[in-house]
């Protein structure tokens, strides 16, 4: 079988899932054949690991841990004309590629494209439009949520189906939704903590900051750095775009292959409330803080979902307190998420999903 994966850009959250979706697809027969289409972060993640193709998609330059309608507009007014051009370019570089599937997030390019050359589409993404509804049935949304919530299913009704991995996969298959388990990429084994630790040059156990490729963590990283010198902690920062940091406890590392490494010696993560850092930090059954991006659908329910196991800040202006509250109460979130027994399947589950779509509709 041969699949395009069509991977939105904006951080490297969906990119490092789509890789972990890859990789089973690719295990699944010695047959399978792949092609990647990314821009910004997704194109420069996988052009040296696939055969990939540059696109153009959605541009996010948000510096605060805020959705902002009015600039997203004003950087994307041209998306429509975008899309239909990405959709058109790619059908003319498939050549000999011809893919039984495609593959996408929320990336109107590979509905598009599907119609163009009549092969369905399946989207892969984390908003959960029934998790959604029961949310707001409870609680006020602002209407930016609203409608962003209304654009995702308004892409999800025009997909063939929607797998949708869950953190907490308490709702049926329907005839439109599949849900699976949390994606990740599979762990490469890895020796002891003491080791780890001599091998990554650490003295102490250090403090995650995980912000993805995105700018949205910059709020993060600023309220941080007024208050790391009053932790006898050391902080290291991984992800989004920042100049040098120079400071006693704080370390800027914008990516790494071995993070895996890093998160297994740390004493906590600070994130923002997407599903992957959030699934990993469960994995490794690390205590942490999440700050969802506001009026940000899926980080809302991501945030909701998880609100009684780690610490979900309010505001970074909080950081310095909700970095004590995470330490204090790290015995008891641990212990939360121990009872949570949280599988990682969800990519050999994605393509067991596809399979389906493709055989029976």
């Amino acid at each position: 079988m041969r699949a395009l994966f069509l991977v939105t850009g904006v951080g490297y959250g969906d990119a490092t899932r789509e890789h972990a979706d890859i990789v089973a697809f690719l295990k699944k027969s010695k047959k399978n054949k792949v092609l990647v289409a990314g821009y910004d972060n997704s194109y420069e993640y996988f052009k040296n690991k696939f055969p990939t193709v540059r696109i153009s998609g959605y541009k996010m330059h948000e510096r605060n841990l805020k959705f902002q309608i009015l600039s997203f507009l004003a950087n994307n007014y041209n998306l429509p004309f975008s899309w239909v051009s990405s959709a058109l370019k790619l059908r003319d570089k498939l050549g000999r590629f011809k893919p039984d599937v495609i593959i996408s997030d929320f990336e109107p390019t590979g509905i598009l494209l599907s119609r163009l050359i009549n092969r369905k589409c399946i989207i892969i993404f984390g908003y959960d439009p029934i998790r959604f509804k029961n949310y707001s049935s409870k609680n006020k949304v602002s209407l930016k949520v609203y409608f962003e919530a209304k654009y995702f299913e308004s892409i999800y009704n025009m997909a063939d189906k929607v797998i949708i991995p869950s953190l907490f996969k308490d709702h049926k298959k329907t005839d439109k939704y599949i849900y699976v388990n949390p994606i990740m990429r599979e762990p490469k084994k890895q020796p002891n903590e003491k080791i780890l630790m001599k091998k990554l040059g650490l003295e102490k156990k250090p403090v995650i900051v995980m912000l993805g490729g995105s700018d949205f963590g910059h709020a993060i990283v600023n309220e941080l750095l007024k208050v790391a010198h009053e932790f006898d902690e050391q902080f290291i920062i991984f992800g989004s775009r920042f100049g040098i940091i120079k400071t006693r406890n704080v370390e800027y590392i914008p990516f790494t292959n071995n993070f895996y490494d890093y998160l297994k010696v740390s004493k906590g993560v600070i994130t923002l409330a997407g599903q992957l850092t959030l699934t990993e930090c469960l994995f490794y059954r690390k205590p942490f803080i999440a700050y969802p991006i506001k009026d940000h659908v899926e980080q809302l329910l991501n945030a909701e979902s998880l609100k009684n196991v780690g610490i979900i800040g309010t505001s970074p202006r909080n950081i310095k307190k909700d970095i004590k509250k995470m330490l204090k109460d790290s015995k008891r979130i641990i212990k939360v998420i121990k009872k949570l027994n949280i599988k990682i399947n969800g990519a050999s589950q994605v393509v067991d999903a596809v399979y389906d779509t493709i055989k029976n509709g």
